[in-house]
């Protein structure tokens, strides 16, 4: 697991869109927390199209 911090990230975006381009995905820490999670396109899902094709296919 890559964690930066939001600093960081914001200071060296291209380096961590080539580790996201890598590795999959990145987590942003910020205050000590994990905040956000930079996860490639290819690595995403679009959870509500997902659930709203799993519906279509359940209907008679």
């Amino acid at each position: 697991m890559i964690i930066a911090t939001a600093t960081a990230m914001k200071n060296n975006f291209g380096k961590y869109l080539n580790l996201v381009l890598s590795n999959g995905e990145v987590y942003v820490e910020r205050h000590g927390k994990i905040r956000a999670k930079l996860v490639a396109v290819k690595n995403s899902r679009s959870y509500l199209s997902d659930e709203l094709k799993d519906l279509k296919r359940e209907r008679p």
